[in-house]
């Protein structure tokens, strides 16, 4: 379990420091969310949307309940994890009103957080429609995103919130049920891009070996033992790697290597 230095609430102008729990959600992952949630809210409301991203957090066994109890749920299964979307009723009531092209306000029976089975279903559908932003968090959708009640579903492991200013106030939460797992190395390039580079290799003909005593001796003119055999094969080397390995000789007055066999694994970096 990874911990993490936070600051927790000002105490007499001063946030202390604290040790939190980690939450499995990359903040990169949280914001390819957020901006896909935002362009949704864009094209139901016709106009631009603005939000902030809440810090993703690690939940206590006490939180999940507490952020469940007064809302809507819309579960979407994935393959790495299922993603619930939590709205609050009374922001659900908004959004709704909104979506329908009315003016914000209590319903008929004057509760600001009733929602009709028209109403329901509508959110349930907007739901789904921004359950399409999840795939950085469950990697592939498994089942269509529905809404259901808090007993229905385990307790989230993680979460964060999306608040959006305009053109309503309202909060969106995010919550993963299963953590998400370590991301792996980054993706490689492919071999192509480096067709067009430029290496230096070096073909080794002969090979011998001298103290560094009679190295800093050396002169011109001196003669070196050489431990090659006469007609030996030569080696292409990048670096220290052999590459491959062929005659050596002369063609148009230049040196060259005749290659006769290529190392192993020379042709896959």
């Amino acid at each position: 379990m990874i911990a993490s230095a936070t600051f927790g609430p000002r105490r007499g102008g001063v946030r202390p420091l604290r040790f939190a729990v980690r939450a499995s959600i990359p903040i990169e992952a949280a914001c390819v969310v957020a901006n896909g949630v935002r362009e949704t809210l864009r094209e139901l409301f016709g106009e631009a949307c603005e939000l902030v991203l809440g810090e993703p957090a690690a939940l206590g066994a006490d939180c999940w309940p507490a952020l469940a109890r007064e809302a809507l749920l819309f579960l979407s299964r994935g393959r790495q994890t299922d993603v619930i979307l939590v709205l609050p009723r009374s922001d659900a009531r908004r959004l709704v009103l909104r979506a329908f092209g009315e003016a914000d306000g209590a319903g008929e029976d004057g509760r600001a957080d009733a929602c009709s089975a028209l109403e329901l279903l509508a959110l349930e559908r907007i739901a789904a429609r921004c359950a399409r932003a999840f795939d950085p968090l469950y990697a592939e959708q498994r089942d269509p995103c529905r809404a259901v009640q808090a007993h229905e579903v385990p307790a989230c492991v993680a979460y964060f919130d999306l608040r959006v200013g305009t053109p309503i106030a309202l909060t969106l939460g995010i919550g993963i049920v299963r953590d998400l797992p370590q991301a792996g190395p980054a993706g490689a390039l492919p071999a192509a891009v480096l067709d067009e580079v430029m290496v230096e290799a070096h073909a080794v003909f002969a090979e011998g070996t001298i103290d560094a005593a009679s190295f800093v001796h050396l002169r011109p003119g001196d003669v070196v033992k050489l431990d090659t055999k006469i007609g030996a094969a030569a080696t292409l080397r990048l670096g220290d790697r052999r590459l491959a390995a062929g005659a050596p000789g002369v063609v148009r007055s230049r040196t060259a290597l005749l290659i006769h066999d290529v190392a192993l694994g020379a042709h896959h970096p």
